[in-house]
């Protein structure tokens, strides 16, 4: 890579010095244009003078010049194919970043800033504008459609057209073979991949639900569980919860859809705006379980809507989500967490119909959940990390508040009273140094 790249400056030194060849002489051109010009305007007084001698030497230095001027253009634009030439095969070869920075430097100064030096990544990959020589059969499947070395870079101009594709060996993946062979290629493999490539839909779900946030959709379901089936079991699910089947669901999948909607193209993938969808599908399916216990008629809009609405807004995040995401939701957030905590006190208050037990299990729930949000608030303080735990502050502060305002009880509401004061207080606490 040394050597290479010692060659391109040589070639550069030769390039600089005929653009400052070029521009000298050039100079004198408009020196001599101008002499001979002024020549001219004599000529016509004086005539059978020695004007017409010095303007044909004048004329015959300028086609010399004009003759030197068109050698050194030549000379530069070979130049500048072996400079490029050299230089993307340096790219290739460098691995320190460094380096590589000091390649794109010295492109940017031999071309004056109207060439930039184009990486596989930059290109795309093996799908975008590279050009794939060579392929290396592989077990691994992570390294499927990925580029296993970046043999040549490429280059582009200012105005964004590929001058030159980077050249690349891709890995291929094919348990049938023995690992690590290689072979030349040509960019016929990638339709062969066009076949192969996993829809991009499927690719998103892998990527969005395959980590650990699918964890909190999966703790809230189970919790859910919990008091589902006990009310179905238990057979009071129907007494109890039959005013809300109505209202409540429709009211709680409007907002939901709303919030998606708003949401579509800004939440980060595998979010809030990601998970609050998968989680009311698995709310959804532990309610059909529960159906039995219902009015099927009026039971079931509640897990139905929940599953419609789960389903349509994965779908459209799928395919109108953004790739890098976006944190710009706050305000979303906020009114989510304070809706939701509105919402839960209708169940809660109507939950005091039910069995002491049941009702109780709940409040234990809750009392761990504002305990969970008000440590992750003061550990995780000044951390991404701090938003999961805010926002269930604020969900906490809100029913908390709620509740007292409808007098559940006096000494309880006193206390959800002094919790919501609490949460309230972690989540500003929490918000102040977040970034």
């Amino acid at each position: 890579m040394k050597e290479k790249f010692a060659k391109a400056v040589h070639k550069m030194k030769r390039k600089d010095f005929l653009d400052d060849f070029i521009r000298e002489k050039s100079a004198e051109e408009n020196r001599l244009t101008e002499e001979a010009a002024e020549l001219r305007k004599k000529n016509g007084k004086k005539v059978g003078s020695d004007i017409d001698l010095r303007i044909f030497q004048i004329n015959m230095r300028k086609a010399e010049i004009f003759k030197n001027i068109a050698k050194c253009k030549a000379e530069i634009k070979t130049l500048k194919t072996e400079i490029l030439d050299l230089l993307t095969d340096c790219y290739a070869l460098a691995e320190k970043p460094e380096n590589k920075a000091k390649i794109e430097s010295a492109c940017y100064h031999a071309f004056e800033g109207k060439v930039k030096i184009l990486s596989d990544k930059d290109a795309g990959g093996i799908m975008g504008d590279c050009k794939i020589v060579g392929a290396i059969i592989t077990h691994d499947k992570k390294k499927r459609r990925t580029t296993a070395k970046l043999v040549k870079a490429g280059a582009k101009n200012s105005q964004g057209k590929l001058l030159q594709a980077p050249e690349i060996v891709v890995y291929d993946y094919d348990k049938k073979q023995e690992d690590g062979i290689y072979r030349d290629e040509t960019d016929e493999f990638k339709k062969k991949l066009r076949f192969k490539k996993q829809n991009p839909a499927i690719s998103y779900l892998k990527e969005t639900y395959i980590q650990k946030n699918s964890l909190y959709a999966l703790s809230v379901t189970a919790n859910y569980a919990v008091f589902a089936l006990w009310s179905a079991i238990g057979g009071f699910g129907q007494a109890v919860f039959s005013s809300l089947q109505l209202r409540f669901s429709a009211v709680l999948i409007t907002l939901l859809g709303l919030f998606s909607i708003t949401t579509l193209k800004k939440g980060q993938k595998g979010g809030v705006c990601d998970i609050i969808p998968l989680t009311a599908i698995g709310i959804s399916l532990v309610a059909f379980s529960c159906l039995f216990a219902y009015d099927i008629l009026r039971g079931i809009l509640f897990p139905l809507g929940l599953l419609i609405y789960g389903v349509t807004a994965i779908i459209l995040r799928a395919k109108f989500a953004d790739e890098e995401g976006k944190n710009e939701e706050n305000t979303m957030y906020f009114a989510l967490s304070t809706v939701l905590g509105c919402l839960f006190v209708a169940v809660f208050k109507t939950m005091s119909s039910a069995y002491f037990a049941y009702w109780l299990t709940a409040i234990c729930i809750l009392g761990v959940v504002a305990v969970l949000s008000a440590v992750g608030c003061v550990l995780n303080r000044g951390t991404n990390k701090v938003k999961i735990y805010k926002y269930t502050a604020i969900f906490v502060a809100t029913f908390g508040f709620v509740c007292f305002l409808l007098g559940i009880k006096l000494v309880l509401g006193i206390i959800f009273f002094a919790v919501s004061v609490i949460e309230s207080l972690l989540a500003i606490f929490a918000e102040r140094e977040n970034v």
